[in-house]
């Protein structure tokens, strides 16, 4: 499912979903005063009528959070309402309707309050007619609230649809929206999260969802911030430009519960898929929320995207107080796995990075002790910052559930260097004299030629280099095996054994 449609079917549940507890509405809502009130409603948003618009709302409606959907002009006066599936989310009833307008149709959710009362609405998908005889062209993909109702208007064909342009149904193509799982202590109030530095770990997951925008001037690999300049006492950040930056569109906690159905219904839509990114060192909650969207948007991933943030400081000096972190959050990732398991999920794929290897192989290998596990699809480590001997010992168990594993290696990380001083060991992610880690049923690439500019004490060589990224996508949407691209190259060359991969 391409991510604009995800935006489509997420988006809405993300805004409406997690609206105040006092929300009380019947299931048995009577059909047609309901579908009259619909009516009114759309036809109040339409031609910007306030007062029939309020005429059909709830207390707690907010007008000015309702989108004008510059596509209603063209779709014309609604002439029929059809009332779809109801569905409560907690303590609210959800109901899909679709709607036949003079000039196509639209279809739309809406949380209903008091039976037949509009708390909130938003238009998921449209179809503007055109005059052209000819039938209209099939529908492909979509997201799972679009109907093809052309096939009904033989004499019409399709000339505007939501999925083709979203901007004219005020959709943003260009917001990647994604789950998230973490053990930090934070609280997010407006889109804004505030770590509670006196309680930093909690030990127990929290849940949500979050929205990030993609700039229209980014590159692939990239983040793109406002500046920040940092002098004696002064700090400075410039404004953020959303043409120009990446930025937080939308943040919410959520409960366990309204969690799970919202990935249950995303999850149907995108072949029971998900691919969860674990972060390194050094990553504050923010900056994982931008690394996990630049993932998603530049993989083009279409199924359930996850990001599973444990409590790393996000400060270089901290680098003990992470590893400590990491080893606290074992336990969460695998109840996350489990959860996802059990919300329907049928495949995961995981993107695991730097210290996050120290969160993700215990859970693993955890896991798979259990009489009926979770299994993995791909694990891919990136740049792992865990000691080697241990790497070799804890990968192999994890490999019980894992159906493919990939190690991303480099002898230029001065991260894992400086690592391996710190500890007075080498780092699994580093390549060493002799070469790389080498292990049965393990992809190993060493990506040190690749640059050693690009290895900052980040050292996230794996999302800002767009050669890896292909290489990833490759890996994770189409599901090829090495080698997958014309610059990887098998180590040593023939005639001697090759026993890795190289970039050259």
């Amino acid at each position: 499912m391409k991510i604009s449609h995800f935006i489509a079917s997420l988006s809405w549940l993300l805004l409406f979903s997690l609206q105040s507890d006092a929300l009380h509405a019947a299931t048995s809502a009577d059909q047609t005063a309901l579908a009259q009130n619909i009516s009114n409603f759309v036809e109040g948003v339409r031609t910007s009528d306030l007062a029939k618009v309020q005429s059909t709302t709830a207390r707690g409606y907010r007008p000015d959070a309702q989108p004008q959907y510059a596509i209603l002009s063209r779709l014309g006066q609604v002439t029929q309402v059809e009332i779809g599936d109801e569905r409560r989310l907690s303590k609210q009833t959800i109901v899909e309707a679709e709607l036949r307008h003079a000039d196509g149709v639209s279809s739309w959710n809406f949380s209903i309050q008091d039976g037949s009362r509009i708390l909130a609405a938003e238009m998921t998908s449209a179809d503007v007619y055109g005059t052209r005889t000819q039938a209209a062209p099939p529908k492909k993909g979509g997201g799972g609230y679009h109907h093809g109702y052309s096939r009904s208007r033989p004499n019409r064909t399709v000339v505007l649809s939501c999925e083709l342009a979203p901007s004219s149904c005020n959709q943003d193509a260009r917001l990647v929206e994604f789950f998230f799982a973490t053990d930090r202590n934070i609280k997010i109030t407006n889109n804004v999260s505030t770590l509670d530095t006196d309680a930093p770990r909690s030990g127990i997951l929290s849940y949500g969802v979050a929205g990030v925008r993609i700039p229209e001037d980014h590159k692939p690999g990239q983040i793109e911030l406002p500046s920040e300049w940092h002098f004696l006492s002064f700090d400075y950040k410039s404004a953020t430009d959303e043409t120009k930056h990446f930025s937080i569109k939308r943040l919410a906690a959520t409960s366990y519960d309204d969690w799970k159905e919202l990935v249950k219904r995303q999850a149907d839509q995108s072949q029971n898929r998900a691919l969860i990114f674990v972060h390194g060192f050094n990553t504050g909650f923010e900056d994982a929320l931008y690394r996990n969207a630049q993932i998603v948007w530049d993989l083009q991933y279409r199924g359930v995207s996850v990001l599973f943030s444990w409590s790393s400081r996000g400060k270089v000096r901290d680098y003990n107080y992470d590893q400590d972190s990491a080893d606290i959050a074992q336990a969460e990732f695998a109840e996350l796995l489990t959860k996802l398991h059990d919300s329907g999920i049928e495949h995961i794929d995981i993107i695991v990075h730097s210290m996050g290897n120290r969160v993700v192989l215990p859970a693993l290998d955890q896991l798979a002790q259990r009489s009926n596990p979770v299994r993995v699809r791909q694990l891919v480590m990136a740049a792992p910052d865990v000691a080697r001997d241990k790497f070799m010992i804890q990968l192999p168990l994890a490999q019980k559930i894992v159906d493919g594993a990939t190690l991303y290696a480099s002898s230029a990380d001065r991260a894992l260097i400086a690592s391996a001083e710190l500890n007075d060991f080498p780092r699994a992610g580093m390549v060493f004299a002799n070469g790389p880690v080498l292990l049965p049923n393990l992809d190993t690439i060493d990506v040190t030629a690749i640059g050693e500019e690009i290895f900052g004490l980040n050292h996230t060589v794996f999302a800002t280099n767009r050669a890896v990224m292909d290489d990833l996508k490759l890996l994770l949407i189409n599901g090829m095996k090495l080698p997958r691209l014309s610059q990887v190259h098998k180590f040593p060359e023939p005639p001697l054994a090759s026993t890795y991969w190289k970039y050259q």
